[in-house]
């Protein structure tokens, strides 16, 4: 029998239910629980996992996976890492993404399930309150992230940590856990450890209450932003005053799998908005529009198309980005 099943109020339920399904896996425990309580509760899904070749569990996880998915009737897509010399959170944050997009786009799922919980938004919460960001950035990521083709999907939005360490043992499964979680010289772990945890294990139900309610707030604030995509790679918007700006640079950013810091948001002002932002987002604006770009692959263009962009009013910076095939779907 599944014991504390019942525990679990999933969010975006309607979705799953409705779309075909893809899980972002680890084998470690919170996606390890989500896999469970999607199975238990009836809900299709297939699998896939990133090995970054760094732990020696790496390779058992990736056995582990591959055994779910046999064992459940699941698809299971995995790909190794290369290995990155220097920001490895965020350029494997960027990898795995591709990779999950990739998988959506190539066979046609319509959400992507994430096992983001409570204590991951409140560690982001405290860590971005200490860098002196605004609500936006406070709040981090939301339970139904839109995007053009699919959806991002967080179940586990209002779970916390505890609630799903208690399933897992409960129902006697397997689950991994990366040691180096447990490292306070990287600055997530050094919060989660002194701060968030244990925050979340005395005050749950009042933190939960509050970033619900400031999540209303910002949506009261901000509204529905008019952000559109020229691909899932190129954001757009009519440009307003800075901070209304800056606000829907942050958002382009984040779906670029970007996190724009406060210094950084200087300088995309004083650069009239047109400027690389370390070397990964470029934003270029024209007399009407401001467009965020991830700086991707680029496109050489004969001088007719050339034209067309400059008839067009697509910023010189954002040009080389768009393919020609996007170019005639899109502006012709």
């Amino acid at each position: 029998m599944v014991k504390q099943l019942e525990s679990f109020n999933l969010e975006g339920i309607s979705y799953l239910k409705s779309k075909k399904n893809l899980l972002g896996f680890s084998a470690q425990i919170d996606s390890t629980c989500l896999f469970y309580v999607l199975l238990w509760s009836d809900i299709a899904f297939d699998i896939a996992i990133v090995d970054y070749q760094m732990r020696e569990d790496s390779k058992l996880e990736l056995e582990y996976a591959i055994y779910l998915a046999k064992k459940y009737n699941k698809k299971i897509f995995h790909i190794k890492a290369p290995k990155f010399n220097n920001n490895f959170e965020s350029n494997a944050r960027t990898f795995r993404m591709d990779f999950f997009k990739n998988i959506i786009h190539t066979h046609n799922y319509g959400n992507l399930i994430l096992a983001n919980h409570l204590n991951d938004r409140f560690e982001w919460f405290l860590m971005q309150l200490t860098k002196g960001c605004g609500i936006n950035s406070l709040l981090g990521f939301d339970s139904i992230t839109y995007h053009k083709d699919f959806n991002i999907i967080r179940p586990f939005f209002n779970i916390s940590k505890d609630c799903i360490l208690d399933f897992l043992n409960s129902n006697n499964i397997k689950y991994f856990v990366d040691n180096s979680n447990n490292d306070d010289r990287y600055l997530r772990n050094y919060f989660r450890h002194n701060f968030s945890n244990k925050l979340i294990e005395k005050y749950e139900n009042g933190i939960k209450k509050s970033l619900n309610l400031l999540k209303d707030d910002y949506k009261v604030l901000y509204g529905n932003d008019d952000i559109y995509d020229i691909s899932d790679y190129i954001y757009f918007f009519s440009i307003k005053d800075d901070y209304i700006n800056i606000h829907n640079i942050d958002m382009c950013a984040k779906k670029l799998g970007y996190v724009i810091s406060s210094k950084q948001r200087d300088e995309i002002i004083k650069s009239s908005y047109s400027c690389i932002i370390a070397s990964q987002i470029i934003i270029d604006s024209n007399s009407s529009h401001i467009y965020v770009a991830k700086n991707d692959k680029k496109y050489k263009h004969t001088k007719n198309i050339r034209e067309i962009f400059r008839l067009k009013k697509i910023p010189p910076k954002i040009r080389p980005l768009i393919s020609k095939k996007v170019l005639y779907e899109r502006f012709l």
